[in-house]
């Protein structure tokens, strides 16, 4: 029985991070693909006013790809674990990342409190990250931290046009999800379940009426 519990183990962690590396270059494609298209533009073209173009343009997707780096490498690395990454880091973490979108970001870190677990602050990013996915016509995410035992609880309430959380973000935020179910759109969710459980707290989410998302971690 424990041969087989930590090979399920081993799948779980393999699988979240196959699928984890896939979404990072996913998101990473995009802005290094326009940095490499923008430096071809200022080689071939001979107008001042496109080289000026194709420089700006090379410069805001290297500027987005060093975000996304920064942003992955605290969410799914350990650089989110280190006692100085704490909620506020991980609120401007996720508000530069979100900058420039259609989601807007507010929190009240309040009820944060001066003790923290380790790997609180890649919980708070994470949450909102996953919060933010929900809406992608756009909207308002809206983070709060409420004083709790263990460690404060997360309230994060997304609102917008549409909501994106289908039953398979629900599953994986839940952990409800079976290993060969995780999916490239489910894989951040799952995440965060983990983190989240790893710190004892439990990740309930439901879609609370038409245009509202909420997601709370508690004890």
């Amino acid at each position: 029985m424990a041969d087989k519990e930590g090979q399920s183990g081993m799948e779980i962690d393999l699988r979240v991070l196959e699928l984890a590396a896939s979404k990072i270059c996913h998101d990473l494609i995009s802005p290094i693909g326009a940095v490499n298209n923008g430096l071809e533009l200022m080689e071939d073209e001979q107008d001042h006013a496109l080289q000026a173009e194709a420089l700006a343009l090379a410069q805001r997707s290297a500027r987005r790809a060093s975000i996304l780096l920064q942003l992955y490498r605290s969410l799914f690395g350990n650089a989110g674990n280190q006692a100085s990454f704490g909620p506020q880091e991980a609120v401007q973490m996720a508000f530069d990342s979100l900058q420039g979108g259609k989601v807007a970001l507010e929190s009240d870190l309040a009820g944060a409190g001066s003790v923290l677990p380790e790997g609180y602050g890649k919980l708070v990013l994470a949450a909102v990250m996953v919060a933010a996915d929900t809406l992608p016509r756009g909207g308002t995410v809206l983070l709060r931290l409420l004083p709790g035992q263990s460690a404060p609880s997360l309230l994060l309430t997304s609102s917008g046009a549409q909501i994106a959380a289908q039953d398979d973000v629900l599953q994986a935020l839940h952990l409800r999800s079976q290993v060969e179910d995780i999916s490239a759109h489910t894989v951040l969710p799952y995440f965060t379940a983990l983190v989240a459980h790893r710190m004892g707290l439990t990740c309930r989410a439901e879609n609370v009426q038409i245009g509202q998302f909420t997601l709370s971690i508690s004890a």
